[in-house]
């Protein structure tokens, strides 16, 4: 049960950050709270709800699990396909030292893992 819950939670971070990115470019409403102003789309308030929903769920994967596993793994993932779906979704440049970095990720989580058992 923690697995699925802790995929749910890449799945919402991911997801939160790359809709808030995605509706920053449209303004489909305004909200004026104590003078301040905000311009919002619709995708951006997808994208915090889900990045909301996803630090309530963090909150209580903290609770239920060894940190020093859980905050590596899900940075790991996390930046991983953080990168990836801005490479499909934002038409993003991956260079040759980003690269790099997720393959270094990528071998740090294999080897943390391995090395846990």
């Amino acid at each position: 049960m923690l697995v699925l819950l802790f995929i749910i939670y890449i799945i919402l971070t991911t997801s939160g950050l790359i809709l808030f990115k995605l509706g920053t470019s449209i303004t489909d409403f305004t909200i004026s709270i104590f003078g301040l102003h905000l311009s919002l789309s619709y995708k951006m308030l997808l994208g915090i709800l889900c990045y909301g929903g996803s630090f309530l769920l963090w909150l209580y994967l903290v609770s239920k699990n060894n940190l020093t596993i859980i905050m590596p793994l899900s940075v790991a993932i996390t930046n991983t396909l953080i990168v990836l779906c801005s490479l499909y979704f934002l038409h993003e440049k991956i260079t040759l030292t980003q690269g790099i970095g997720i393959f270094i990720i990528i071998f740090g989580v294999v080897l943390m893992k391995w090395g846990g058992k």
